[in-house]
C-alpha cells in the first residue's frame, strides 16, 4: 500500500508548506513519522489525517479577543 506513506515533499505538498516546515512538524510538535536513512522521514497517511484533525480541535481562533477594558 504505498499510496498510504508519504514522503516529507508529498506531505508538504498536500499542506501547502514547505519541505522544513514538515521537518519541523515531525521534530518539535509530534507529527508521527519513521525514519528513512540519515535524513528522509516518512509520514502514514493515517497519522497525518488525526494529527490535522487534533490540531484543528485544539487550536481553534477565538471570534474575537477578549479585550475588556476596566
Amino acid at each position: 500500500m504505498p499510496d498510504d506513506i508519504y514522503t516529507v515533499q508529498e506531505v508538504a505538498q498536500q499542506m501547502k508548506v514547505s519541505e522544513r516546515t514538515v521537518r519541523n512538524w515531525i521534530e518539535r510538535e509530534g507529527l508521527p513519522a519513521f525514519p528513512i536513512g540519515k535524513r528522509g522521514y516518512r509520514v502514514a497517511k493515517v497519522d497525518l489525517d488525526k494529527w490535522v484533525e487534533e490540531r484543528k480541535q485544539t487550536k481553534q481562533p477565538s471570534d474575537k479577543p477578549d479585550n475588556t477594558e476596566g
